[in-house]
């Protein structure tokens, strides 16, 4: 068979259907990696898969529904895309808050505030919590401060986060501890991250 016109792109396919890599990934039990591949063009698009996203497409929007209901936890889990984390802690008897910018995609998260202050790490949904657990590493700048209090130092400081959120539509908040000293984080999602 010969096709004459372009095939799609898999994003295309996948914002048609409404659907992130990593579901697609879960839909079809395959690595996020394989059909990030397959996105960029790495690795081409298996014909059977390209047959069972051209089927999805083809179908009435109820049965489409519930094929896709097959990935447990999809309406709780954090969307890929860019947000705004908006963080305030208490501070010197007094509310300090600042705001930073996170990408988030194949979950994987980057970072960073306006001060210098850096942060990498994961994310992942947890089935049986139903809640988003991320995971980050923040790199604070020599003789950084935190909105809670915590000084770095003149040599900076490498700091382990973890946080557990609803998932952010539109906002989700959690309360964390960072060196014995409470921050309270919005996560805002401002929408998908660009080609």
């Amino acid at each position: 068979m010969s096709h004459s016109r372009a095939t799609p792109r898999l994003k295309d396919i996948l914002d048609r259907l409404g659907l992130r890599q990593a579901e697609l990934a879960r839909l079809i039990d395959v690595s996020a990696r394989t059909v990030s591949l397959w996105a960029t063009g790495e690795s081409p698009l298996p014909g059977p898969v390209a047959a069972y996203l051209g089927l999805l497409q083809r179908l009435p929007k109820d049965v489409l529904a519930d094929e896709l209901a097959r990935i447990d936890g999809r309406d709780k889990m954090l969307d890929e895309g860019l947000y705004s984390l908006d963080y305030r802690g208490l501070r010197r008897r007094k509310q300090d808050g600042d705001s930073a910018l996170a990408a988030l995609r194949n979950g994987k998260i980057l970072g960073s505030d306006r001060f210098g202050g850096v942060f990498a790490g994961s994310y992942e949904f947890d089935q049986v919590s139903q809640r988003n657990n991320v995971h980050v590493r923040m790199q604070v700048p020599p003789d950084g401060e935190l909105v809670n209090g915590f000084a770095a130092g003149p040599s900076g400081a490498l700091l382990e986060i973890v946080a557990s959120f609803e998932r952010a539509a539109p906002a989700a908040k959690a309360r964390i501890e960072v060196e014995g000293r409470p921050i309270e984080i919005q996560l805002t999602y401002l929408g998908p991250l660009p080609n």
